[in-house]
């Protein structure tokens, strides 16, 4: 079929749009000549779609036209609209491929209420892909207006149109509660999304000038009684996102305040895993979860407790206190289980440790609490366990989470944690339950030791504990086993013990003349030539 000209296709919308608006519907027979003069559905969405965007005159006024084909014809209409829409979005408003301070589109309040839309949609609930373009689109909407200092308010309508969907979907009947769930937590998705663009967005989310969007999904996840209990820990699983730093998305003070300063949240947190001024017990359903969020709340902790208000640093204190008495009554099964009681542990360790004095001592006395996390010998035939809890070990004593203390402090930690190692696993040496490790036919242990073993090459008050570990010829053990390659044969084995050497040769460590000449060259130009470079020292040749 022939392609139609513009002034074609103005007229044959107009035509259309006419008796939209002066009968307030347009019939099956009306819409079958439209899309015969415009090439199809498709034709007809290519057309309607380039007028979407304000200041641009419009008499036909073209999203009334696609409102309407989608709530009349959703299976025909309602997918290629989101899709339609999703790409010129990211087209029209893409920052990083075009001069910004050219861009003479604005959005209307109309489009982000009807992208809203779709994006709860009954018809998303089994063409997944009308929601993901509905989420797309609103995100790189919101995208913009943060690049754009928040002139045009896009994130603000969008959270206030969020909220009241959000509102009816919760007062659905029971019949429709299984889609409304879905939607209410696509929306609670988004709303994440969002706020991860930077602070202004979760102080919105947070204010009732947006709805109160944030305290909906608050009362979701942490009001008791909750009558469904799949849907909290969805809830749950959509909060730990805010927990969420990268390079794209870095912590921010306003986020980083409301995990660690929030008391609805703690005090909801503390309810579900047993440890509130309530008595209550461990829930046996999103006990877990709640034991997740916290456990990731602890490391934002760890590098943002500086950045926040002096009362904010004492709820996040105060949380720790209960989080560390939850721990002692937990009683983990499974290996999953296990996994998130390893992880939680080692995160409240390291957050205590990098508090206050007298939290990082009360942490460092619990015997019980370190016994839990560091022993190996409760997990012998569970590799991947005992990798978790070498690793986490190797995250406390790794020298980037101490950036704001003196090194006599994070020192004295390290050290401290590295010895109770020890002393969890039958009171033995460390080095020597760290290299047992580190010679574990299983690849998952082996690389969890080579984690901890870099950890402490990092830190030169460790360096000599572990040159210094002598068998009974006197010989370096540590150094024996780090020049013998033959005990790995996996690619990303030898990168791990590549990484060693390299924290070990850093100049700060100054080795050379902690063991012998040969050894100290050996590794030298193993150093120059790199991981796959293979070594052949006689062990007697390893230390004077």
């Amino acid at each position: 079929m022939s392609m139609v000209s513009p002034s074609e296709a103005e007229e044959a919308l107009s035509a259309f749009a006419a008796r939209l608006k002066n009968e307030n519907s347009a019939s099956s027979s009306d819409l079958s000549i439209l899309e015969s003069k415009l090439c199809g559905p498709d034709g007809v969405v290519t057309a309607l779609i380039t007028k979407l965007w304000l200041p641009q005159i419009d008499p036909n006024n073209s999203l009334s036209i696609l409102v309407h084909l989608v709530g009349k014809y959703p299976n025909k209409y309602m997918n290629a609209v989101a899709s339609a829409i999703r790409h010129d979005i990211e087209h029209k408003f893409d920052t990083t491929k075009m001069d910004t301070t050219e861009q003479c589109y604005e959005v209307s309040d109309a489009l982000i209420l009807a992208l809203a839309k779709l994006l709860v949609a009954p018809n998303s609930d089994t063409q997944t892909g009308i929601a993901t373009d509905a989420h797309a689109g609103l995100l790189a909407l919101c995208k913009f207006d943060n690049h754009e200092y928040h002139k045009s308010g896009t994130c603000q309508k969008l959270f206030q149109h969020l909220a009241t969907l959000w509102k009816y979907l919760q007062q659905q009947q029971k019949d429709k509660i299984r889609e409304s769930s879905t939607a209410q937590m696509r929306i609670a998705a988004l709303m994440i999304d969002v706020c991860l663009l930077g602070g202004k967005e979760i102080a919105l989310a947070l204010s009732d000038d947006a709805g109160g969007i944030m305290k909906k999904l608050l009362d979701l996840a942490l009001d008791f009684p909750n009558k469904d209990p799949l849907l909290q820990m969805t809830a749950l699983d959509a909060l730990e996102g805010l927990a969420v730093e990268s390079k794209n998305c870095p912590m921010t003070t306003e986020r980083a305040e409301f995990l660690l300063g929030n008391d609805k949240l703690h005090n909801g947190l503390l309810y579900l895993i047993g440890s509130s001024s309530e008595d209550v017990q461990f829930d046996t359903i999103n006990g877990y979860a709640a034991l997740r969020l916290v456990t990731e709340i602890c490391r934002v902790g760890i590098l943002s407790s500086n950045s926040v208000v002096e009362s904010t640093k004492t709820k996040f204190n105060a949380l720790l206190r209960s989080f560390q008495e939850a721990l002692h009554a937990l009683e983990p099964r499974g290996e999953s289980e296990r996994l998130s009681y390893i992880y939680a542990v080692s995160s409240l360790v390291a957050s205590c440790a990098t508090s206050t004095e007298e939290m990082s001592k009360s942490i460092l006395q619990d015997t019980t609490l370190l016994h839990g996390w560091l022993s190996l010998f409760s997990r012998s035939s569970q590799p991947k366990l005992k990798s978790s809890i070498l690793s986490s070990l190797s995250q406390v004593i790794e020298p980037a989470i101490w950036q704001d203390k003196e090194d006599a402090c994070s020192d004295y930690v390290s050290l401290s944690l590295y010895h109770a190692f020890g002393e969890a696993n039958n009171q033995r040496d460390p080095t020597e339950c760290v290299l047992s490790s580190a010679k574990s036919p299983f690849v998952e242990e082996r690389l969890g030791a080579y984690n901890l073993l870099r950890a402490m090459a990092s830190r030169r008050c460790c360096v000599r504990m572990l040159l210094l570990y002598k068998g009974d010829d006197d010989n370096s053990i540590f150094v024996e086993w780090l020049l013998n390659q033959d005990t790995e044969s996996t690619n990303e084995g030898r990168q791990a013990r590549f990484k060693i050497l390299e924290s070990l040769l850093a100049d700060v460590n100054n080795i050379e003349g902690l063991i012998s000449t040969k050894a100290f060259r050996e590794m030298q130009l193993w150093m120059k030539r790199g991981p796959a470079h293979t070594t052949a020292v006689p062990w007697n040749l390893a230390t004077d």
